[in-house]
């Protein structure tokens, strides 16, 4: 579950075609700091979230996964099974 958990929040675009929401991918080292900025005594993460332009949800979210050790550039790294 370790790269499925991780969400991205839409942003709106103006296009050919009109106005249209478009993912935004943030990277790990963004997130980390997003969620670092929040563990701060005193810091809201509601506060935090809107500073960046981000859903409190999806910083919430990402603070789950960084507690748990699931938000750091070696987690991505692709892990591979002995054969049998």
């Amino acid at each position: 579950m370790g790269t499925s958990t991780q969400a991205t929040e839409l942003i709106t675009v103006k296009g050919q075609s009109g106005t249209r929401p478009k993912r935004q991918y943030r990277p790990i080292e963004e997130k980390r700091r997003i969620v670092e900025e929040t563990l701060v005594e005193g810091a809201s993460a509601a506060r935090v979230a809107l500073s960046h332009g981000v859903n409190a949800n999806q910083v919430f979210g990402w603070r789950k996964l960084y507690l748990a050790g699931q938000l750091s550039s070696a987690s991505r790294a692709i892990k591979l099974l002995p054969s049998t």
